[in-house]
């Protein structure tokens, strides 16, 4: 679906002499990249008018309207584009702000191959999806709806003068909405942090409950599901399973032997894994009504449906909105990959074991019949003993669930 011609990167800054380094920095990726340069908002708009533009680098500050202003013009009218912020300075007041209408924030002075590999990851996201409608609703989303009982404890938490940072950490991690955009913030160029965070309980103390109950009471970024779209789809099962996920993929990591750090990427993927059909569900109802009747009238995974309607599956858009939202890219290819037997491998025990937890979760409920949900692959990966281990790990973890 995706047609061989350049890519487009419209750079906005005031700086004449920022502009200049930029097109001296970039001018070996002419041939690859179609390169726009606007001085300001106004010029930004009036090329945007006239050509598409795939990603736009916007300075803060810029001559007649601020970047994060350019930025919610964009969102409105050119939904498709994905939208970074560029800036040498602080951004720690506005940041709620900023999080409603960037994808990412991106520091200066920022290394000049470091942005290039921004700018090439997020072209190789967008390859992923293959279906530019899907693409333009993902980007032009600001939040993601949480189950209305986190929600109501969240709001209930930050009221009460007893709640602890632990409190709300504890909250954010059961919640996938919630988990998802706090980890975008955390991860921002905002705290210039050394190293990128993956623990939702993590994140919420590094943020701080001021800034947690801004996010939450102020700027509106957390919302609630629409009830009649939680009982259609059933989407407190959806967050019990990824719960569930989360809670036998860090068992699995520890008989992997993967140490307590290592295994904040995996246990987050693990939640995360099915945040595509979160964004199916509410984002596009309608055709994801279809899906879920198709799966269950013909008896077929709904991935697989999903990717013969839409030419991806949840999986990619997950793993798209992640990557979009910057966070940890190792954790993003755990949930593109989670459905995917071939692309497995024991040298990303990361991945492996976001693979192996769902696919035990189907497996044992299908009893071991779905043609969909096989073990040969993960047999093949592991040792006889390891194979043994890992399902014995996962039966008597999934059988305490469903007690």
């Amino acid at each position: 679906m995706y047609t061989t011609e350049k890519k487009a990167i419209l750079f906005v800054d005031s700086d004449s002499n920022q502009l200049q380094s930029l097109k001296r920095t970039l001018r070996a990726f002419r041939n690859k990249w179609q390169l726009h340069f606007a001085n300001d908002a106004q010029q930004a708009l009036e090329l945007m008018q006239q050509s598409q533009v795939d990603i736009v680098v916007s300075e803060t500050q810029l001559a007649g309207m601020p970047g994060i202003e350019l930025l919610k013009q964009v969102q409105l009218h050119y939904p498709s584009a994905t939208r970074l912020l560029f800036s040498g300075q602080a951004m720690r007041t506005p940041a709620q702000e900023v999080v409603h209408h960037a994808h990412q924030f991106i520091a200066k002075p920022c290394d000049t191959s470091d942005l290039i590999a921004i700018l090439q990851r997020v072209f190789h996201l967008r390859s992923l999806l293959n279906n530019p409608s899907v693409e333009e609703m993902i980007s032009s989303l600001g939040t993601l709806p949480s189950l209305p009982s986190t929600y109501q404890k969240m709001i209930s938490a930050l009221q009460s003068d007893s709640t602890t940072v632990t409190d709300i950490g504890r909250i954010v991690a059961q919640d996938i909405g919630m988990s998802t955009k706090i980890l975008q913030m955390v991860n921002s160029a905002f705290f210039g942090l050394p190293q990128q965070i993956a623990s939702p309980e993590h994140a919420v103390t590094l943020l701080g409950i001021e800034t947690i109950t801004n996010l939450a009471l102020t700027v509106g970024v957390f919302s609630q599901l629409d009830k009649s779209v939680l009982e259609e789809f059933n989407l407190d099962t959806l967050w019990q399973h990824s719960m569930i996920i989360s809670g036998l993929v860090q068992r699995l990591a520890k008989v992997a032997g993967l140490d307590q750090q290592q295994c904040h990427i995996p246990v987050l993927a693990g939640l995360l894994h099915d945040l595509g059909e979160v964004v199916l569900a509410t984002q596009d109802t309608a055709e994801y009504r279809r899906i879920v009747r198709q799966a269950k009238q013909d008896g077929i995974p709904q991935y697989e449906i999903e990717t013969e309607s839409l030419w991806c599956n949840h999986a990619t858009i997950g793993a798209y909105l992640m990557g979009l939202w910057g966070l940890p890219f190792s954790a993003v290819e755990a949930v593109a990959l989670h459905h995917s037997a071939e692309s497995q491998s024991n040298q990303r025990p990361d991945c492996l074991v976001v693979y192996a937890a769902n696919l035990y979760a189907h497996w044992f409920r299908e009893n071991q019949q779905s043609p969909y949900y096989k073990t040969d692959r993960l047999q093949a990966l592991l040792s006889p003993t390891d194979f043994e281990q890992w399902t014995a790990v996962a039966k008597e973890y999934l059988d305490g669930q469903a007690a």
